[in-house]
């Protein structure tokens, strides 16, 4: 009896094991089959070539001391046309550190934006950023200015980031960004890099830039006169 008893105990036994094995293979079957990873496509670039606009990134910055404004209709404050030097073409170019008022409604996100860390509508960001380019174009007209860039290419488009200095007065050079911070046509923002032939480390002069920015608010400058802050 008891040997009977062990014998159906281990029937049993393997009539469940069996059964969960099926069950397995059926689970298994019947779910789907993974899909096949997407190859990923890689840009055939040249070494050391730019794939947009054919310019290399540099560790240094490139110095253009008798750079020219070219005026045009997409000029912004902050984005500009200029030729740096005779044997260069025409490039555009976006300045470090700063995000000028937009004077037009091409980016409305970027607008609204604006006008709500100012303060302002966005019909106000665009009217004083119309003022803004008004008075980039006048001090570069009237004023000799200095392009450093190191070809760093502004993601997606064919500009490069650059820093302005701007000879403000006879001996005086002052950086464009401080500028227009200054005249409250832009705030503190976008793309940082380290100052060539500058003691000052990239923390104080952003430092600065702050210090400015609080400046023209308090002076209520150009945007900061409509600001309900």
């Amino acid at each position: 009896m008891h040997l009977r008893d062990t014998l159906l105990n281990l029937a049993i036994t393997c009539v469940l094991v069996l059964i969960i094995v099926l069950v397995a293979i059926l689970l298994k079957e019947s779910r789907p089959a993974p899909l096949p990873a997407l190859p990923v496509g890689v840009a055939q670039v040249p070494p050391g070539q730019n794939a947009d606009a054919g310019r290399v990134p540099l560790s240094e910055f490139k110095v253009f001391p008798k750079a020219r404004l070219v005026e045009s209709r997409t000029n912004e404050a902050d984005t500009l046309r200029i030729k740096v030097s005779d044997t260069e073409d025409e490039q555009v170019f976006v300045l470090y550190f700063v995000d000028a008022l937009d004077p037009e409604w091409t980016h409305p996100q970027r607008v609204q934006e604006q006008a709500r860390y100012f303060g302002v509508s966005s019909q106000r960001i665009v009217d004083e950023g119309k003022r803004a380019v008004q008075y980039v174009t006048q001090l570069l007209k009237e004023h000799p200015f200095t392009v450093m860039t190191r070809w760093e290419q502004v993601p997606e488009r064919s500009r490069f980031y650059a820093l302005i200095l701007v000879e403000y007065s006879p001996g005086k050079w002052v950086y464009l960004a401080d500028l227009l911070v200054q005249q409250g046509y832009a705030r503190v923002a976008g793309v940082t890099t380290s100052l060539p032939s500058d003691a000052r480390s990239l923390n104080d002069y952003a430092l600065e830039l702050q210090a400015l920015r609080k400046q023209a608010e308090q002076k209520k400058a150009g945007i900061w006169a409509a600001s309900k802050l």
